[in-house]
């Protein structure tokens, strides 16, 4: 599924993607670009079993405080795990 891509700067670009959550990328000086990430802005407590939780970014400059996150560091969006580098901190 293709999201609209907005250029924020001469070097990022952002896209909202499902349920208002928000990726952003860096473009780099020869045209090639990095993967797609959601921005964490901060983490809850682990709980047993190494799963905790963590605030990603969403539309409008609101946050989601509850996405799950894993001992493998992977995060959970739109029922999809994410792994470190499709996150940034």
């Amino acid at each position: 599924m293709r999201y609209p891509i907005e250029q924020v700067s001469d070097n990022w670009e952002r896209r909202i993607i499902n349920n208002g959550y928000v990726q952003h990328r860096e473009v780099y000086r020869n045209g090639s670009r990095g993967e797609w990430q959601f921005y964490i802005s901060g983490f809850g407590p682990t709980v047993e079993g190494g799963t905790g939780r963590c605030t990603v970014l969403k539309e409008g400059g609101s946050y989601d405080h509850f996405v799950p996150i894993d001992a493998n560091n992977r995060i959970k969006i739109n029922g999809r795990w994410y792994d470190r580098r499709y996150w940034d901190h």
